[in-house]
C-alpha cells in the first residue's frame, strides 16, 4: 500500500470492482490524458493534480477503465 489513503480507497475499489464492470470500450484517452493517469497510478500526482484528476473522471468517466488498467498493471 501506498502513503497516500486516497489512492489506497481509489485502488482497493477497482481491484473489488473492476471484474464486475463491464460496458462499450471507447478506447484510450488522448496521450496527454493518458500521462497524467499514469503519474496518478503510479501515487506521483501531487494534491493539485488529483483533484483535477477528479475533476476530470467525473466529467469524463470512460477514462477511469484506463485508470484501473494502470493500477492493475503496477499491481501486478
Amino acid at each position: 500500500m501506498s502513503t497516500d489513503p486516497d489512492f489506497d480507497i481509489l485502488t482497493s475499489f477497482l481491484r473489488r470492482m473492476m471484474p464486475d464492470v463491464e460496458g462499450h470500450d471507447l478506447g484510450d484517452p488522448a496521450a496527454d490524458i493518458c500521462a497524467r493517469l499514469d503519474r496518478f497510478a503510479a501515487g506521483q500526482a501531487d494534491g493539485k493534480e488529483r483533484a483535477a484528476l477528479s475533476q476530470l473522471l467525473k466529467e469524463h468517466p470512460e477514462y477511469i477503465r484506463y485508470l484501473g488498467r494502470a493500477i492493475r498493471g503496477r499491481a501486478e
